[in-house]
């Protein structure tokens, strides 16, 4: 059986591919903390980084939240990371992502609303957490790349773990 595809599909592939692959890069920039270049070169200057609070049921937006950081405060968030002025990241821990089931939910002409799967992995201080749960961004075009301008980390926990600090970027 042979699947016949259309200059739109063919498109379309292509475009899920170039999403995927910023993705990627984005996961493999934040595990090798590389904070300063993911942050330069991934977001916007309005970027929204937010991660709401566990038990939300409904609209994530609608609730409060774990993490809301705008640009100035996640830049101050990636400086005290890398400076070792957050004491439980020193050492710093080793993490490991995996992004699945990638989606482009919508092109919006100026920007895209994107989906995936997301698991974090953060091993130090002898312990190893799993953070399961939902990417959702809004990727501004740019050129034949992207940057992040609303990044939601939606967990799958009902509660988090004893200790299991949101240190990292998730």
């Amino acid at each position: 059986m042979t699947i016949e595809l259309t200059v739109d599909d063919a498109i379309q592939v292509r475009l899920w591919h170039r999403v995927s692959q910023f993705l990627f890069r984005e996961a493999r920039l934040l595990d090798e903390w590389r904070l300063l270049e993911w942050y330069d070169e991934m977001l916007t200057d309005d970027i929204r980084y937010s991660v709401p609070a566990t038990d939300v049921r409904g609209e994530p937006a609608d609730a409060l939240g774990l993490i809301d950081d705008d640009a100035a405060r996640l830049r101050q968030r990636v400086e005290q990371l890398l400076n070792g002025e957050v004491w439980c990241e020193s050492p710093r821990s080793r993490t490991n992502r995996m992004i699945s089931n990638v989606e482009i939910l919508a092109d919006r002409g100026t920007h895209l609303d994107v989906a995936a799967n997301v698991v974090a992995y953060r091993f130090g201080h002898g312990r190893s957490d799993a953070y399961v749960g939902k990417y959702r961004f809004q990727l501004v075009v740019e050129g034949e790349s992207f940057r992040v301008r609303r990044r939601v980390v939606v967990l799958d926990h009902e509660t988090l773990y004893e200790h299991a600090k949101l240190s990292i970027i998730l």
